[in-house]
């Protein structure tokens, strides 16, 4: 048993630092959606104090395994703490820069979390002269194309769905759509603007609190508005507008 640890010792490459795996349980204590594997690799550190060599060869495995994505992690952070600290950058590098920032974020997909791998890997390799620039600016042009082509298809997808709520919006209200697309645009514009001017009527604001919802302000609204027809001049039950009117021409 001795002499097998210590072949193990003579092979600095297999062997992790204590320190690098206690900075490496505090970055997993830290995420809140923690997997079963990772809980396990903390569980199994703590457990050996941190000592390598005193794990099984099955839990070596398992720390070797979750230790990719931390070190990567590391990766990308250093160099992400390079570039930003540079006062003019390449539009390679201010690219890796905003990958990261929205990384951190949680706003890339899979497939944006791997163009950044890439791009932080091919950097590394440039760096060290194993790569030209054209190399470099061949693969971001690639990654701009991927990205137009992803907005043109959000895009898209926001047109259809933005179609389908206004077909919806037509059948729930039973009214035709018009041969002429532009009627539709007309009849949307119009409708806001002028619930726009009635929001802003001395009549609304006076009705309209923050407790109250939308559709408790418009009915009571409907019914202030129908109220004014109680005015009533010579007999007849008019709107205020009329009686003003009727006034005047009275006076004639």
């Amino acid at each position: 048993m001795t002499q097998e640890k210590a072949k193990k010792r003579g092979r600095p490459a297999q062997l992790l630092q204590i320190a690098e795996l206690h900075a490496f349980v505090e970055f997993l204590l830290e995420k809140r959606d923690r997997s079963e594997l990772q809980n396990q690799v903390i569980t199994a550190l703590q457990t050996e104090d941190f000592n390598f060599d005193m794990l099984s060869e099955a839990q070596q495995i398992l720390v070797k395994e979750a230790l990719k994505p931390y070190r990567e992690h590391l990766k990308l952070k250093l160099l992400f703490e390079e570039l930003n600290n540079l006062p003019l950058k390449t539009e390679y590098e201010q690219k890796i820069v905003d990958l990261y920032q929205d990384d951190q974020k949680g706003n890339l997909d899979l497939a944006e979390r791997n163009i950044l791998k890439t791009m932080c890997t091919r950097y590394y390799r440039f760096k060290a002269q194993q790569l030209k620039l054209k190399d470099l600016e061949l693969y971001l042009s690639q990654i701009q194309k991927k990205d137009e082509g992803k907005k043109r298809k959000a895009e898209n997808q926001l047109k259809f769905e933005l179609g389908g709520a206004v077909l919806a919006a037509f059948k729930k209200l039973n009214k035709e759509i018009p041969k002429d697309k532009s009627k539709v645009t007309n009849s949307i514009v119009n409708n806001a603007n002028f619930w726009k001017k009635v929001s802003k009527t001395k009549i609304y604001s006076a009705i309209s609190t923050k407790e109250s919802t939308y559709f408790e302000d418009i009915e009571l609204f409907i019914k202030v508005i129908d109220g004014l027809a109680s005015y009533s001049y010579d007999g007849q039950q008019l709107f205020e507008y009329e009686i003003l009117k009727q006034k005047k021409l009275d006076k004639k």
